[in-house]
């Protein structure tokens, strides 16, 4: 069963991902195992795979963030 406030968690941390000026981190993925979430998905800058770690700071309540977001330096704009 998942606890609700773990699920609390993920939705917010999705919602606060969703909502980002930054178009590339509506597609990260939020998990969550434990005392642990979970970030997955494909960014073109380090910037922004710690843009998306900063952005669910506020939602995971001290919980540890595993930021396992991948940098794809081809998707950079020119």
């Amino acid at each position: 069963m998942i606890d609700s406030g773990f699920q609390d968690i993920v939705s917010q941390a999705r919602k606060l991902l969703t909502e980002s000026p930054f178009i590339e981190l509506h597609k990260i993925d939020v998990l969550q195992s434990g005392e642990r979430v979970t970030l997955r998905g494909e960014v073109a800058s380090f910037f922004m795979k710690q843009l998306a770690q900063e952005t669910v700071r506020s939602a995971t309540r001290g919980l540890e963030v595993s930021n396992e977001v991948d940098v794809d330096f081809s998707r950079r704009l020119h």
